[in-house]
């Protein structure tokens, strides 16, 4: 075996230049491979973390029926809340809760002295939103919500632009209260002024504190939702499940997944497109690989000759050709993953600004989620090794036919020619 070794290794030295080009060619596809891998999961991340920080959470424990049909009152009753609050406490051995925020939601209309507009009214805690979401930090004039002032609003930039309303300005706000057929008004003044990047959201949000909002809505002690914030969006899943069997059959508990579905097909869809387009770079890597074996294999026909007259099998000259294969494969692997993982680690932590492809105003969003203007890779150890065992086992099987051509039983004849 130590023969075949050095003959393996001295066969690759024999022809630098194809065996550089090789494992350039392959090491250049792994890189590419983890690159596009680190960026797509990493924009995903992003997507996800956007989305649940404007409005969301990572699991959400609603009324039953609320996430399909909504209405003002399907709410949480106090004694719901109690409950739900103690699971979290319970879960967070397992499952870090940094923040929980319970809100409620309706649909109104806001009018000014110049203009009205149709809105959708979010009733929040102040400090936990803040600390929570992402409303804070898209904040374009003023100040968020702060605990103890009850005419305060933060309303969306497409909102203050219908109502013609600025900082310190008033508007009412009507929406219909559960249990009643009577619309509830309330007065509001301009705290602040968001724009989150989504122009549906924008002309439409109205954030009030979570204690008017249940005057408005005429739901003393109740809420629509309860927000759970995570520091890991792995364990979301785990943590909604564990919440259905204990919570009571009357409330829905939903991770990010389910309560948006739109987002979750999207980036399936992305996943999905990724998925054949490294299929297709990987096909053209299978070719190079195959090319540059079986050219080796045909043009050294007279090595074979004279190794199966120097008394060296078929199996001794296959597994030859098969060693050549496998410290190809190390070779390019190892050098591939250097190269990618280098320009994973860049991407990392000086990201790629997304204004290298996108020339247009304003911030880009894919299914109701706004992406952030810098793009940052996240690469796991799973998906390292994966798509280097990929390359090694795909090197590996198309080095299968090289190999046993130069098994097969060669001409004595073929001497007389050297």
């Amino acid at each position: 075996m130590k023969i075949i070794l050095k003959l393996a290794w001295r066969n690759l030295g024999r022809n630098r230049r194809r065996t550089g080009l090789t494992v350039v060619t392959v090491a250049l596809g792994l890189a590419l491979l983890l690159v596009t891998l680190g960026l797509g999961d990493g924009s995903h991340l992003q997507m996800i973390d956007n989305a649940v920080r404007m409005g969301s959470g990572h699991v959400l424990i609603q009324r039953q029926g609320y996430q399909a049909h909504g209405g003002v009152q399907r709410a949480l009753g106090e004694g719901t809340r109690s409950q739900v609050r103690a699971w979290i406490e319970q879960s967070t051995r397992d499952a870090p809760v940094p923040n929980l925020v319970e809100r409620v939601f309706a649909s109104g209309l806001a009018s000014s002295a110049d203009g009205s507009t149709g809105v959708r009214i979010i009733g929040t805690q102040p400090k936990p939103e803040r600390q929570a979401s992402k409303f804070d930090e898209k904040l374009v004039d003023g100040d968020f919500l702060r605990p103890g002032a009850e005419d305060q609003a933060v309303v969306g930039a497409g909102v203050a632009r219908k109502l013609r309303v600025g900082m310190g300005s008033k508007f009412v706000v009507l929406a219909q209260a559960s249990g009643s057929s009577e619309l509830q008004s309330r007065l509001f003044r301009v705290r602040g002024i968001l724009q989150t990047g989504s122009d549906d959201l924008d002309q439409q949000l109205v954030i009030i504190p979570l204690e008017v909002a249940q005057k408005l809505l005429l739901l003393p002690g109740q809420v629509h939702q309860v927000a759970v914030f995570l520091e890991d969006v792995e364990v979301a899943g785990t943590l909604a499940r564990r919440g259905r069997m204990v919570l009571p059959d009357a409330t829905e508990v939903l991770d990010w997944a389910e309560a948006m579905p739109e987002l979750t097909e999207f980036i399936r869809m992305d996943d999905a497109g990724n998925y054949v387009f490294n299929g297709i770079f990987l096909l053209l890597i299978a070719f190079v690989v195959l090319n540059t074996l079986l050219m080796s294999a045909l043009e050294r026909s007279r090595e074979y000759a004279l190794l199966d007259a120097l008394g060296l099998s078929p199996a001794g000259r296959f597994f030859m050709m098969f060693t050549e294969a496998v410290l190809l494969a190390l070779l390019s692997t190892a050098a591939g993953l250097a190269l990618g993982y280098g320009a994973h680690l860049y991407l990392e932590s000086a990201g790629l600004p997304l204004e290298v492809f996108y020339e247009g105003e304003g911030e880009l969003s894919a299914a109701g989620a706004v992406m952030d203007p810098v793009l940052y890779s996240r690469l796991s150890a799973e998906r390292v090794f994966v798509s280097a065992a990929v390359i090694v086992f795909l090197t590996l099987v198309l080095a299968l036919a090289p190999a046993w051509r130069a098994g097969r039983r060669v001409s004595i004849r073929l001497l007389g020619r050297m």
